[in-house]
């Protein structure tokens, strides 16, 4: 009888230990994470923004849920073979040795798995936030002239936001990096030297690289839309953070998004109602479906 049972409880924890791993390792992230959101603007709720979060409530309980359901039926065939089982004829040889290691194969595969996912989704909800703070930060524009838009599909990518100003078209592509855990106002700092983006804790160039290539895309597209050249500005913006450049007139602007009125302040040609127009149809048109 013992026999059995230790089989029983082997068969559980086969089954139990990797969701136990991962619930650790997600409570140890969280414990040993101090990095804080940048974010210091209360965000403004969407339509709909209540349901959407009970949906994704219910959503999460009922995975929750089906995973019990998929597991206990297993578990319990599991338990009550193995009471019938003769232990005589139970060995542990060579071919349960290959089937032990393809099932912690598996096991470790579905952590290692599970674990990445819910790093990118973390990930995806920081920018989620730091795009609608943007947003948020972008809207009092449209009292002053401006028209905005807000991702924008294009080729395999999306553009975040877009402002047609007075006299130019501003591409605006957020980023969000979460600050260290220290305070004062070093930690919420980024220094901007022209070319390289420098975090308290991490140096990066590739924000402003993609910027600078999306908006390449964004000046190329309207000409061959409208057949017309319009000046497209590049801008970064870190929601949150508090950003010192050293250079006069970079070729990416990186700012906090709070300091966007420059979009409608009119120091160049103004864009003609006609050419306005043309560039917002243009811009509209990247919405539609798009033949497979």
């Amino acid at each position: 009888m013992l026999l059995s049972e230790l089989l029983v409880l082997a068969a559980m924890a086969v089954g139990l230990l990797p969701i136990g791993i991962l619930v650790l390792w997600v409570w140890w992230r969280r414990r040993t994470d101090r990095r804080r959101s940048p974010l210091t603007t209360e965000l403004h709720n969407l339509p709909g923004e209540q349901a959407r979060r009970e949906a994704e409530r219910l959503v999460e309980s009922a995975g929750d849920r089906l995973m019990i359901a998929v597991l206990v039926g297993p578990l319990v065939l599991a338990g009550w073979a193995l009471q019938k089982v003769d232990k005589h004829l139970l060995r542990f040889g060579p071919a349960e040795i290959v089937l032990l290691i393809i099932v912690v194969a598996v096991a470790c595969w579905a952590i290692w798995s599970v674990g990445k996912r819910l790093r990118d989704r973390w990930n995806y909800l920081d920018g989620i936030a730091a795009e609608r703070a943007t947003a948020q930060a972008l809207a009092p524009l449209t009292s002053k002239g401006c028209a905005i838009y807000h991702d924008i599909p294009a080729d395999k990518f999306n553009l975040d936001h877009v402002v047609i100003g007075p006299d130019a078209v501003f591409m605006v592509e957020t980023k969000s990096r979460r600050k260290p855990a220290a305070r004062g106002k070093t930690s919420a700092t980024v220094k901007f030297n022209g070319e390289v983006l420098e975090f308290p804790d991490w140096r990066d160039a590739k924000m402003l690289n993609q910027t600078s290539a999306q908006t390449r895309w964004l000046s190329d597209y309207l000409y061959r839309k409208t057949g017309e050249r319009v000046p497209v500005r590049a801008v970064l913006a870190l929601p949150g953070w508090y950003v010192t450049c050293s250079v006069p007139s970079p070729s990416v602007r990186v700012i906090n998004p709070k300091m966007c009125n420059f979009m409608a302040d009119a120091k160049g040609t103004p864009i003609s109602e006609p050419q306005r127009r043309r560039i917002m149809t243009a811009i509209e048109e990247c919405y539609e479906p798009r033949a497979a």
